[in-house]
Order: C-alpha cells, then structure tokens, then sequence
C-alpha cells in the first residue's frame, strides 16, 4: 500500500479534527505526529498544541552524551528550545503547561519569560517541577523563586509545584482550583490558600517543611483525595472535616490527625510511619484512634509500625469498633511482635474479602513490654473471627520466601479459612539459586502438605 497515500487521507481531514489530534499529544510525541502526514506538520509548525510539555530529562537523553560539557551546553539548548517555541505560538489559549528541569539555577531569566507566556496565555492547568531526583532530605532542596508575575493566574485548575520559593497567601484568584500538589515547599502559609479555595477536590503534600495545616474545614467539603508524605509539620495537630473523602494517604512520621467527619464510603486509607523512630506509651492509642477514624475505608493499607504499635492502644472501645474494610494489605515483616497487631486487624475486619500480605524487610519496633508468647505456637489455635468463617476468601502473599512465620500464618489461614477459594504466593523479583529453590520448595509445602477447611481452595505460585 503507498504511504503517500495513507499520509495525503490523514492531510485532507479538516484543520479541526487535525488540531484535535496533535493538541492533545504530548510535546514529544506531536513532533512524531507531525512526521506522519503533511496536514500535521502544517498544523504542528504553527504550534496549534495547547497541551505543552517540556522534559528536560527526557531531552537530554536524546540529544546530550555522557560528558559533562556537553550536557551544560545541551541544558542551554533545551532553555533556549523552549523560549523559540513559544515564541512561535498562535494567539489562542494554553490548556496545560509543564515544565521539568533539575538545577535551575543561571536560567531564572528564562524561566520568568516561559511563566509570563503562560500568564498571558491563561493556562489552566500548570506544573513546575525543579526538583532533583537525588535530594532525600529537605536540607538538599533549593528552590526557584516564583516571578511576581506567577500570582497573576486567574484560571487555574490543576496545580503543582516542586521545589518553588511560593508564597501560598499570594496567590490572588485561586477560587477555581481543583488540584493542588506541592513538593519540597514550605507551605507554612498553606492555610491562606486553602480558605479560598471552595472547589478543591485533591490535595497533595510531599516532602514539604514547615506545614502549617491547621485544619481543613467544611469550606473544602468537596475534597476527595487527601496525600501526605514525608512532611514536617509546624503545628502539633490538624483537624479534618471530610464528609467526602475517598483517598486518605499518609507516609512519614507520626501526625495528630483529629478527624470531625469522614466519608462512610471511603475507597482507599494508606497508613506507612516507616519514618518514626521514636514513640511512647501514647502512641498506640493515637494510632487506635487513627484506624477507627478510617474504619470505612474499603482497602486499607498499613505498616508494620502500625500493626505492632496498635496492641497498646488504651481505648478498648475504638480498637474493637467493627470496621468495614473489605482488602486489607499487611506490610509485615512477619515478626512476633506484630502477631497481636495482625490478628487484631483480622478480627476488625469483619467482612473481609481479600487479606494481601506484603513482604518487607526486617524493622522490629523495640516493644514498651514486649508480647509473651511463644510465637512458634502463636497461629496453631483455633478461633472465631467472623471474616474467617463468612467472607475471606482471597489470600495473597507478595515476595513470599517460605519463612517459618509465613508458613505458620498460611496454616492458620488454611485451618480457619472456612470459605477460602484462593490463596496466591508471589515470588519476590530477581530471586536466583538456592533462595528460589527454598522458596519453591515451601510452595509446594503448601500446596501438599496443608489441610484446608474449604473445599473450594486453590493454590497459585506466581513468579513476578
């Protein structure tokens, strides 16, 4: 068949169906486009793309080799690469602006004219993103300070920003925001911009410093998604009004949340305190408190912090409140001292349907007084959790390598399990030699050796 051909149908389509196509493409992939069919390449050199992306990681890898002189010539380019095409732009609006480069630094210049074309182009939604891939503490950021010209935005949807000197209270018309994501900031202004901004639906916080989240009020009741990681706060406790939560994720060091309404038909809670290297007699209750608060999260993730932590909450009322989780994922490490913890879980949840054990390296929490117990006859006892007998039915186990624990855990589940219909053991990634035939070897354990109470039970080895 002649290509010229097939390329002259795709020209001869109208210069709106052609600038719907390329407009909604990503920078990169409009450049190809725009080598399919003369129509394209028309309508790609007038620039009729309103979805713009610019990467400066991505640009680097096609065009920069290893030296690094030639990479701080190449960095040049690609600055004055995207100052040519906007330069080139038609007179109509920008739907979408990201901008992706590391070490800013010597282009603020530059950068101040990109932000002042977007401003004059109205964009809606906006990202910029000046981080390093390489930073691990908040020490390392160093931020690019926002032009004055930034705050002028007055039809912003979506926003996110990463590693920007931004002064939330500034922000003059931010009424119409739906997303906000922020990333190596500090937000101590955070308040300011959240009370003026009625039709918010997600917000996001990562590896800020210095939030000053005092609480999110009715006045945001249309949020859905609610992310935390690695923050420092600067107040010792948050309030949170979410009648209509639906993803809560929290990831770093143990925060005061003091919930007043929570949606009773939440999707998703996320709990990860890897971080925390510290707690004392009171954190157990806090973090009682914190799962019934999301006891109506339909999947529910912990860590193993959590899981041996919550066996000293001291509300016994809100530790035995019935929850209404149906997948609860365990990242265990399969310690004795989390075994309290996990059967305390199991025995909330009481219409479970999927129990998924996560896998994970080895991080016991010195106990306040330590469980005791012999953990090597912890799982043999029966008992009467109600998701056992009524509604588990799916088990899985990720990175699983036939530990002693692991295999007492699976007997227990295979003893009481009276509705099981699946148990699947997934072996860990990139496991060779010795390890994979041990591993297998368990499997097949399993597989043979376990007395199932359910007739229905079947067995799969997943090798990931």
């Amino acid at each position: 068949m002649d290509s010229r051909r097939n390329q002259d149908k795709i020209s001869g389509l109208p210069d709106f169906i052609l600038a719907l196509i390329i407009s909604t493409l990503p920078l990169k992939e409009a450049v190809k486009a725009s080598l399919v069919s003369k129509g394209l390449n028309d309508l790609y050199r007038k620039r009729c793309v309103n979805n713009i992306v610019f990467n400066e990681s991505e640009f680097m890898k096609c065009y920069a080799p290893n030296d690094e002189k030639t990479k701080r010539v190449t960095r040049v380019s690609f600055v004055y690469f995207m100052l040519g095409w906007f330069s080139r732009l038609s007179d109509k609006a920008i739907e979408s602006f990201e901008l992706y480069i590391s070490k800013p630094v010597g282009f603020e210049t530059q950068i101040n004219s990109l932000m002042e074309f977007a401003v004059f182009k109205q964009v809606k939604n906006l990202i910029l993103d000046f981080s390093d891939p390489s930073w691990t503490t908040n020490n390392e950021a160093r931020v690019v300070q926002l032009p004055e010209c930034f705050y002028n935005l007055i039809n912003l949807e979506s926003l996110k920003l990463l590693a920007c000197g931004f002064d939330p209270s500034r922000l003059r018309r931010p009424g119409s925001l739906k997303v906000l994501s922020f990333g190596w900031i500090q937000l101590r202004q955070i308040m300011s911009l959240l009370s003026r901004s009625p039709m918010l639906e997600s917000l996001s916080i990562q590896n800020c410093w210095d939030v000053g989240l005092e609480a999110i009020t009715g006045y945001n009741s249309r949020l859905r998604e609610l992310v935390f990681e690695n923050c420092g706060f600067s107040v010792a406790s948050s309030t949170l009004d979410l009648p209509n939560i639906l993803i809560f994720k929290y990831s770093g060091k143990v925060h005061f949340f003091e919930f007043l309404r929570v949606n009773r038909e939440m999707k998703e809670a996320y709990l990860d305190f890897g971080a925390e290297t510290a707690y004392n007699e009171e954190t157990g209750t806090q973090l009682s408190g914190l799962l019934y608060d999301l006891s109506s999260a339909t999947t529910l993730t912990v860590c193993p912090f959590l899981i041996q932590l919550v066996q000293f909450g001291k509300d016994p009322v809100r530790l035995g409140e019935p929850m209404e989780t149906r997948h609860l994922v365990l990242n265990t490490n399969m310690h004795p001292n989390e075994f309290i913890g996990i059967r305390l879980l199991i025995k909330s949840c009481r219409e479970l349907e999927t129990l998924t054990f996560q896998i994970v390296a080895p991080r016991p929490v010195p106990m306040i007084t330590p469980p005791v117990f012999d953990p090597d006859t912890y799982w043999k006892f029966r008992n009467s959790h109600a998701c056992l007998k009524e509604t588990l039915k799916v088990v899985k186990v990720r990175d699983f390598t036939g530990g002693m624990y692991e295999l007492l855990m699976l007997q227990f589940l295979f003893r009481c399990g009276l509705v099981l219909e699946r148990v699947e053991l997934y072996l860990p990634k990139g496991l060779g030699g010795i390890e994979k035939r041990l591993a297998l070897a368990a499997a097949q354990e399993v597989g043979m050796t376990f007395k199932a109470a359910s007739v229905h039970l079947r067995i799969f080895l997943r090798n990931v």
